[in-house]
């Protein structure tokens, strides 16, 4: 039993390091309306506005990548399409708020156009919308007469 125990610790252990810089694959930010934040609940429903999936790889740094899945029969891959030096976001006005709509963090050697990257591992199904680097809800892609979108499944977190 401790020589599990102790194989578990270390699988976590080795999980946290990191051997490669680190990217967030998110959809492009939107810009919703304060008060339709305020009342977001449960099995709500936000259209992306496009009938694409859209994803990209974002830096640290401010610098994102486009980029496009590729499928095969065993994986699923991204592949950089272009980079650009700095997130596009209009300015802050009193009644709209920037959504982030993140994926999760990939880890890569390089940050070039033409890279692929393996994400078979990442649930593109699962959503995290952020405000300012804040969790507040978690949702699912789901199709909206031919449009993705986001259905809410927990608020407030």
């Amino acid at each position: 039993m401790r020589g599990e125990t102790q194989s578990l610790h270390l699988a976590k252990m080795m999980q946290k390091h990191k051997l490669y810089p680190e990217y967030e694959l998110t959809l492009p930010f939107l810009l919703v309306k304060k008060n339709s934040l305020k009342k977001l609940s449960k099995g709500d429903v936000l259209l992306l506005g496009d009938a694409n999936f859209n994803l990209k790889l974002l830096k640290e740094d401010g610098s994102f990548g486009n980029v496009e899945i590729e499928e095969s029969r065993n994986s699923r891959k991204i592949q950089i399409v272009n980079i650009q030096k700095e997130i596009e976001v209009s300015d802050h006005s009193k009644k709209y708020e920037i959504l982030k709509c993140t994926f999760d963090f990939l880890q890569s050697r390089s940050f070039e156009v033409g890279h692929k990257i393996d994400i078979s591992s990442i649930d593109l199904g699962k959503v995290n919308l952020l405000i300012e680097k804040k969790k507040l809800a978690e949702g699912k892609l789901v199709n909206v007469d031919e449009e993705i979108a986001i259905e809410i499944t927990k608020v407030g977190l």
